[in-house]
């Protein structure tokens, strides 16, 4: 029986190359969590994006011309975005000015499309006739569709409202009397 020190017992080892860690599992975990975690980042950013639809560029004329500041609060023009029918609900665009009577442009047909050639044409009158207005609010009911959406947004933008506002619908109830 060989008798080593302490010392001299620790050294012995076999004259085997060390063995090498089994990296497949934890590439394996790697390809499958890093694809995940990219997913996640871009759909949490799509659920947080904020539909702030005004123009980026300007923004500069909001607080210049202290007089005329006041006569720009008075026009308003709303187009109110809906798909079902109710009682004075139809399934189309309803152009509210303050000021005029509302214009109602109803679907093309029962197939749910929507009338974007008159819509367009009632833009472009209404761009004519406030030539300094660049605020449209265009307020929505649940059940219109998201791309109905953005082609009305698309279509106030070409027609020179760059500050496209979105409110969503809200019901009041009043007393009754």
């Amino acid at each position: 029986m060989a008798v080593y020190r302490p010392s001299e017992g620790r050294n012995q080892k076999k004259a085997a190359p060390p063995a090498q860690p089994n990296l497949v599992p934890i590439m394996n975990l790697f390809l499958s969590i890093i694809p995940f975690l990219l997913m996640m980042v871009v759909i949490t950013q799509v659920a947080m994006v904020a539909l702030n639809f005004s123009a980026s560029a300007g923004g500069g004329d909001q607080g210049g011309g202290g007089g005329g500041a006041g006569g720009g609060a008075e026009k308003e023009v709303k187009i109110v975005l809906m798909a079902s029918e109710g009682l004075d609900m139809f399934a189309g665009f309803d152009i509210r000015e303050k000021g005029a009577d509302n214009v109602a442009l109803k679907n093309a047909d029962n197939n749910g499309k929507y009338n974007y050639v008159a819509l367009n044409s009632r833009l472009a009158e209404l761009h004519t006739k406030y030539q300094d207005l660049k605020d449209i609010i265009i307020v929505v009911y649940p059940d219109v569709k998201y791309g109905t959406l953005i082609q009305t947004i698309d279509l106030c933008k070409q027609n020179g409202f760059p500050n496209v506002k979105y409110k969503p619908a809200v019901v009041s109830y009043g007393t009754g009397g």
